[in-house]
């Protein structure tokens, strides 16, 4: 068993928190006897899986020593071991007695869990958590598409794409793999449409699925990927293997008629490999968003209601970065003024609709996201949401909002419809020899701010996009009052810009 330094009865009576638990030594059927030892192994299976921590026996809910029940006929020693049995695999324990004038209380101290979850041998899976309703700590089910993220709080990335499917071999290849994908990659690469030069250079399709990761060697096969399968598998292996991989897209009119509602794998909808259905969202954009062309001298710009790279990147986003051990679909609602989409799975990792602009790559199915910017479906330096935010600025539109999204789900909306063509004009002239994404951003982000508000002080521009270092706004805006484009107005603390 572990060892562990107890502090002292006073400072764990403080009221119950993530790391504290009170136990009233009373059984949960007819509150006579003592407690037993699966009830206990339950609560301290709780605290491990969320930071580790104490169970005292002989305190209610309240924080008040009642002392042990007078039924109870166990040793601390025998209990404890008791409680061990409980799990699957026996977590680190350490117990200790406290006497009081109320009688024992018996403090139990379990380690957090770090590359699994604890879980019982009778399958039973919970962690602690506060409860936002109730605002006080609760032992919940951990359920099993949460795992992955567990993980990565605690470090261990584990990557559902890359998981292999032993029974589905590149020697059998054509029992899942979609004949019509395949034709689409040899198009694609035939075109340059790939970002990874590479594949044009190997010899078989064997070879760049390999070099993509998408397949990999194991006891002697050559067998796939989840990745494979979600990019090139056939409709069939596809909904049998991976039933989480499912989509809707549905197209509002502006009386709120629903002119199309397609689900995966139905009529319109038919392909559900990823290759694919990339194609036909692209099909599906461009059909059904309104655009306009604007002539700046003998260019013409294509004024779309909703920007081409910002929808591809956040359709492509929902399904590289969703969650696919869990049921729900991504869905994707095209309005006249807004589109919408959202996937299961909340941010991965310490991402944060706050910092996620500014936030390095981090891909839950890091496999799916690598292979899918080499094939070209997406931004190769995996700095897809920058794409959106520019689509979004350059349109003069509102700046993609995540804040309806939640713990479970990532949903994004952006603001579509007509937009100021003089706007739009001004920032091609101005941007168009610009080359660098990250100053198209910063500088579109403060001037878009300064259009749409008027004169704002320096620190309200600096808060113009989500996460923005601040050093790198003042240089921005230093550069843009030395090129004439923002203008001081006052001085000292009142001086706006």
């Amino acid at each position: 068993m572990a060892k562990h330094i107890f502090p002292p009865l006073e400072s764990l009576l403080g009221g119950e928190t993530l790391e504290i638990e009170y136990k009233q030594d009373l059984d949960r059927k007819n509150k006579i006897g003592p407690m037993d030892a699966g009830a206990l192994a339950n609560t301290l299976m709780a605290l491990g899986n969320a930071h580790g921590g104490t169970l005292l026996l002989g305190v209610d809910d309240k924080g008040n020593v009642k002392g042990l029940n007078s039924q109870r006929a166990q040793s601390l020693s025998q209990l404890q071991k008791d409680i061990a049995r409980q799990f699957a695999a026996t977590p680190e324990l350490a117990a200790q007695s406290y006497e009081t004038a109320q009688g024992k209380v018996w403090a139990f101290w379990v380690a957090p869990a770090l590359q699994n979850p604890y879980q019982l041998a009778d399958g039973a899976l919970r962690i602690r958590r506060w409860q936002d309703k109730r605002q006080e700590p609760e032992n919940v089910p951990l359920l099993i598409h949460e795992i992955p993220a567990w993980q990565a709080e605690r470090g261990t990335h584990y990557d559902f794409s890359s998981s292999q499917i032993p029974d589905l071999t590149w020697e059998n290849h054509e029992r899942w793999l979609n004949p019509l994908a395949l034709d689409r990659f040899e198009t694609r690469l035939k075109t340059g449409r790939v970002n990874n030069s590479v594949l044009q250079n190997l010899s078989s399709h064997e070879a760049r699925f390999e070099s993509l990761g998408l397949i990999v060697s194991a006891k002697g096969a050559k067998v796939a990927t989840n990745a494979a399968l979600i990019l090139f598998g056939r409709n069939e292996i596809l909904r049998e293997r991976l039933p989480g991989h499912d989509a809707q897209f549905q197209k509002f009119d502006a009386n709120g008629a629903l002119p199309l509602n397609l689900f995966l794998g139905k009529p319109g909808f038919e392909q559900r490999c990823l290759l694919l259905l990339a194609e036909r969202l692209d099909e599906l954009f461009r059909g059904n968003v309104a655009r306009r062309e604007l002539m700046d001298g003998l260019f013409r710009v294509d004024v779309p209601d909703y920007g081409d790279d910002a929808l591809r990147e956040a359709t492509m986003n929902a399904f590289i970065h969703r969650e696919y051990t869990a049921g729900e679909s991504v869905v994707m609602q095209l309005h006249p003024q807004r589109f919408t989409i959202s996937n299961p799975g909340g941010f991965f990792r310490d991402v944060t609709p706050e910092n996620l602009l500014f936030h390095e790559p981090c891909p839950r199915n890091r496999c799916l996201a690598q292979a899918c910017a080499d094939l070209g479906l997406v931004e190769k330096s995996g700095r897809g949401v920058d794409r959106i935010f520019w689509d979004q600025i350059r349109f003069f539109r509102p700046l993609p909002s995540y804040s309806d999204s939640t713990l479970e789900t990532v949903r994004l909306v952006l603001e579509g419809g007509e937009t100021s063509l003089d706007a739009v004009r001004w920032m091609f002239r101005h941007f168009d020899g610009v080359r660098d994404l990250a100053i198209r951003l910063v500088h579109g982000a403060l001037l878009h701010r300064l259009f749409f508000d008027g004169a704002v002080s320096r620190s309200e521009l600096l808060r113009s996009l989500p996460g923005l270092n601040a050093d790198i706004g003042r240089r921005a805006i230093t550069e843009m009052i030395n090129a004439g484009l923002i203008t001081r107005i006052g001085h000292g603390r009142g001086q706006r810009l």
